[in-house]
């Protein structure tokens, strides 16, 4: 279980990351090469495709941080856990999340996105 919760600390962090080379750097070291990341408004393949992925999320939401919330349940080679984005500053988070992810020995080769609560448009 230890594992499954620093494998999501790193995670959350790979999406907080601003610095591309940084940033790139966990993606390679946290995913798989071939990983898939799929929630109801993007399947991304491959560490390029992810990348691309965060990237565009920070850019839609500048200023905007992912928090693990709750525990990490993991079993077998499965960690599911809760999050939320928001402003360092906000009372409420601007979306929550809750992820599924598969694991390969100490990375991610695919994760499920579920989106619960995200910004209605104006």
């Amino acid at each position: 279980m230890n594992q499954s919760k620093q494998i999501v600390e790193r995670y959350i962090q790979s999406w907080n990351e601003t610095d591309p080379l940084r940033r790139r750097v966990l993606i390679e070291e946290l995913y798989t090469e071939h990983a898939v990341y799929t929630d109801p408004m993007i399947e991304a393949k491959g560490w390029e495709a992810i990348d691309a992925t965060i990237t565009a999320v920070q850019g839609m939401f500048p200023g905007h941080v992912f928090r693990l919330d709750g525990v990490v349940d993991a079993h077998h080679d499965m960690a599911r856990f809760r999050w939320h984005l928001g402003t360092q500053d906000a009372s409420e988070p601007l979306v929550i999340g809750f992820d599924v992810a598969a694991l390969e020995g100490d990375r991610i080769r695919q994760v499920f996105g579920f989106l619960d609560k995200v910004p209605q448009a104006a």
